[in-house]
């Protein structure tokens, strides 16, 4: 157990590559959305059921948007068997469905016009400055289904 000194100076684990690259495809993403016209309401949404990347809400529609988020760091040349936006799986998207439910008993004071997005961000190696971000609107709907 660490003492109070000891913890003043306990230094976090170290976050892999992996980690790195999801938490760059976060914010770009959110960078991406609130140019777009969205205003990012959360982050990294976590309950027991299931966990969201961002919650956002559509200005014009006043959508309440439930992001996924799929981020990679390709090196040159390199070109990955699977596409991000198929990474989704039916898995991943009940636990966003699980967690949406979640979120919405807690802040939703009425039944807002709901939707599950998906957003996909390429890294150009270990280049974090200028992403390519692909927006899927409505990439799944409440029963977990592809659209």
């Amino acid at each position: 157990m660490l003492g109070f000194f000891d913890f003043l100076h306990h230094k976090p684990a170290k976050r892999t590559a992996k980690q790195e690259t999801g938490d760059a495809g976060e914010r770009a993403a959110a960078r991406f959305l609130r140019r777009s016209g969205y205003r990012i309401l959360a982050r990294n949404v976590r309950y027991p059921q299931g966990e969201v990347d961002l919650v956002a809400l559509e200005k014009r529609a006043g959508t309440l948007c439930f992001v996924e988020v799929r981020s990679r760091a390709l090196e040159e040349g390199e070109n990955p068997r699977i596409a991000l936006e198929e990474t989704v799986t039916v898995a991943k998207r009940r636990k966003v469905i699980r967690a949406a439910h979640c979120f919405m008993k807690q802040h939703a004071g009425s039944d807002p016009a709901v939707r599950f997005d998906v957003v996909v961000v390429r890294f150009d190696g270990e280049d974090r400055r200028r992403p390519e971000v692909r927006h899927y609107p409505g990439a799944f709907d409440a029963t977990g289904k592809a659209t």
